[in-house]
């Protein structure tokens, strides 16, 4: 009985030597450059194990270790808009060197995520599986932009207090900036506290019934809105801020724009043109310069559509700064009105004629030269 206990305890302690030495040969380093990089923002991380990663040096150089042997993927921060996916087979117990890693156009998500019901998001986070990016926090709105990615498909997870988690797949082309959009169904128990409790989001109000709602009185509702089945309805005037079409006025829409903030426009195109999706099949574009007269003042036609006129504004949410108080042209400009003229503590914009002036002003005399005024 001994000598069979003492048999079995030497065939477990070579079975253990065995396993302490093939342990080394069950990872490999991986060695690589990068031929582009910023050292303050660079990482190299695994795909699936982004705890598996390492910093960048000033000259591009990195060695990510522990790396399991077998085929492997590289991800790669390289700058804040240049990233990398890179196959690699690693060798256990060895150290394998990867070619110069040349970065390309990063990928980003735009993440705009919204309740079903309205309710105000609480410590909503993202995380994009199998990468570094993990909790990143969205703002108040439930937006965020997330990157940069390098070109590939993931699967983004969004958790918020009071809603289960919820997963959406994605694809990130080189230099794409796609917006994506997750809804999250409340909790039970959440929609049972009410939103007196929860609160809404950004551009809802409470309602008497304990609901979210756009609004439930003229009141709730912007200048020139009113409140029609619980739903703020134009007509907004061009650049006004909107949610759907029915806040602007006959002739425009609502879309968003390259700012970022959706807001009334119009076409100034009568033809199918890359930007006018809802134009006829078939028919023919105007150029823009014939169609220009088509925008009302103070906008002029960019790629299909009647925009502030870029010499004077940034967007239209510069075109809505017209007349907000100032004490600088300074503080003008850095409200988005390019040639901002501060007169008289308010915020206009240089003219020539009527038609450099939007939002039924009129090009005046002033001490400080022709600038756009409100119209008596």
């Amino acid at each position: 009985m001994f000598q069979i206990a003492w048999t079995s305890l030497l065939l477990v302690g070579a079975a253990a030597c065995g396993n302490l030495e093939n342990a080394p040969f069950r990872v490999g380093t991986v060695h690589g450059q990068l031929t582009e990089s910023d050292a303050a923002v660079a990482m190299v991380s695994l795909v699936d194990q982004p705890g598996l990663s390492s910093h960048v040096e000033a000259d591009g150089r990195f060695t990510l270790e522990g790396i399991p042997a077998g085929p492997a993927e590289l991800f790669i921060v390289a700058t804040a808009d240049k990233a990398a996916r890179v196959r690699v087979d690693v060798l256990g117990g060895q150290s394998v060197q990867v070619q110069p890693v040349s970065p390309t156009p990063a990928g980003f998500f735009d993440m705009r995520v919204k309740t079903t019901n309205g309710f105000r998001l609480s410590a909503a986070e993202v995380s994009v599986e199998g990468t570094p990016f993990q909790r990143l926090l969205l703002d108040a709105r439930g937006r965020l932009r997330v990157g940069p990615l390098p070109d590939g498909c993931y699967t983004v997870q969004v958790v918020a207090t009071g809603f289960p988690p919820t997963r959406a797949e994605a694809c990130a082309g080189p230099g794409e900036r796609k917006e994506l959009k997750v809804d999250l169904e409340v909790d039970e128990a959440l929609l049972n506290l009410g939103c007196e409790v929860v609160g809404c989001e950004e551009g809802l109000v409470c309602a008497p019934n304990s609901k979210c709602l756009e609004c439930f009185g003229n009141s709730h509702c912007a200048p020139g809105l009113s409140c029609r089945g619980n739903r703020c309805e134009g007509p907004g005037p061009l650049c006004a801020p909107c949610t759907g079409d029915w806040q602007c006025a006959p002739g425009s829409h609502c879309e968003v724009l390259p700012e970022g903030s959706a807001a009334c426009v119009s076409r100034c195109s009568a033809g199918d043109t890359d930007d006018d999706d809802d134009a006829p099949s078939g028919a023919q574009s105007l150029p823009d310069e014939d169609c220009a007269a088509r925008c009302a003042p103070g906008f002029t036609c960019q790629t299909g559509r009647c925009l502030p006129d870029a010499a004077r504004f940034a967007g239209c949410h510069a075109v809505r700064r017209l007349d907000a108080p100032c004490t600088s042209n300074a503080s003008c400009h850095e409200l988005g009105l390019t040639d901002g003229i501060c007169l008289r503590g308010a915020c206009t914009v240089t003219c020539v004629a009527d038609s450099d002036c939007p939002s039924q002003r009129r090009c005046g005399t002033s001490p400080a030269g022709l600038v756009c005024l409100p119209r008596t």
